[in-house]
């Protein structure tokens, strides 16, 4: 019992040598990305998430609550004046509709890249908070519940705060 115990703090110690420099950098690489924001519905307080931060395609992005994790955190890489492509920094991808733009149609997760369906009109409100426009279209992300896991879909302009969002700069570590 003895020796597996000792076994164990070997292995832990030497874990901690060769991982420690790893995750000290890893720690610090997320520390310094730039525009890294939650991005949180002005109606309910819930941020816009992957569902379950699966790291498949074709997952519903969803509405969840506020917490500073990697899962609720995007980078927002200006293509044009005010207009972005969204990159989950945990699953490293982006959403679109997942299907023709309409009213109506969910959102969904896909592989970050050249889709015009990834890019982004965030539209500055005077209340500083944005309204968020599939480029082209006529379409905003929209809440259809103030619950967990709750769908996002795009509508045409409602004039509503579940349609408001406001950017909460983040750098999560975890």
């Amino acid at each position: 019992m003895k020796a597996t115990l000792i076994t164990l703090l070997i292995l832990i110690g030497i874990s901690a040598i060769v991982f420690a420099p790893r995750i000290c950098k890893d720690i610090q690489k997320k520390r310094n990305y730039a525009n890294t924001f939650a991005i949180q519905n002005v109606e309910n307080g819930k941020d816009i998430r992957v569902y379950n931060a699966e790291n498949a395609d074709e997952t519903k992005i969803i509405l969840y609550n506020h917490n500073n994790w990697e899962c609720l955190t995007w980078q927002l890489i200006e293509l044009q004046e005010n207009t972005f492509l969204l990159k989950n920094l945990y699953t490293q991808k982006s959403f679109q509709p997942a299907s023709v733009p309409q009213s109506g149609v969910n959102l969904w997760q896909q592989t970050l890249g050249g889709s015009p369906l990834q890019y982004w009109e965030f539209l500055k409100q005077s209340d500083e908070t944005y309204l968020i426009r599939l480029k082209d279209t006529e379409l905003y992300i929209t809440t259809t519940s103030d619950d967990n896991d709750s769908d996002l879909i795009l509508m045409p302009i409602q004039n509503s705060d579940s349609q408001k969002w406001r950017l909460i700069r983040q750098n999560p570590i975890i």
